[in-house]
């Protein structure tokens, strides 16, 4: 090619050729469609491309809201093996789990001016958490799945009342702190 690129430049293209190729091609301008109220028509097959995106966003949006829906209900995302395997007490271990955070949260708040205290609290939590990951790993093989999930049940609701035993600790220091405790002002100082 570049040997012969010199023969290549030479030639110039016919002036007719464009002519011949048009007369070709069988052109199809907007004027020859069907028109209707000055828009142009389409046949199903030029618009069935369209038609099925539309329906697969509509379909995507509709699956997107169901899985919002069954996370909201049953907690899928918080422990999806739990909620798999049991969905009768899917639901009860996603409110046991939401009722935790939201007091850890609290105990949180409580404990900012306190860290050595919160990680007091945090280890006596966290040893029912561990035994609580046991049994969520033995429920797949557990011969007598029922009294598994008792006990699962019965660890969160152990977790939610130390937790509110800890945040009742926390607000009797917090009231004693700021000097708002009522026995305290009314005792006699010795």
């Amino acid at each position: 090619m570049r040997d012969n690129k010199d023969g290549f430049d030479s030639f110039s293209p016919q002036d007719d050729l464009w002519n011949r190729i048009e007369s070709k091609i069988q052109v199809t301008t907007p004027d020859s469609q069907p028109k209707k109220n000055g828009r142009i028509l389409k046949s199903w097959n030029n618009n069935a491309f369209f038609d099925w995106r539309v329906a697969a966003g509509v379909f995507l949006a509709l699956g997107i809201g169901f899985l919002v829906y069954l996370n909201g209900e049953y907690g899928v995302t918080r422990d999806p093996g739990v909620a798999l395997k049991v969905p009768a007490y899917a639901k009860e271990f996603n409110q046991y789990s939401l009722a935790i955070d939201e007091k850890r949260d609290e105990i949180i708040k409580l404990t900012r001016n306190n860290p050595e205290l919160y990680k007091d609290f945090s280890a006596d939590l966290k040893s029912l958490e561990t035994s609580y990951g046991n049994l969520r790993s033995n429920l797949s093989n557990a011969p007598n799945q029922e009294a598994l999930l008792e006990a699962m049940v019965k660890n969160l609701q152990w977790q939610v009342d130390l937790l509110n035993q800890q945040i009742k600790i926390l607000q009797r220091i917090n009231k004693v702190k700021n000097g708002d405790d009522k026995e305290n002002n009314n005792s006699p100082i010795i």
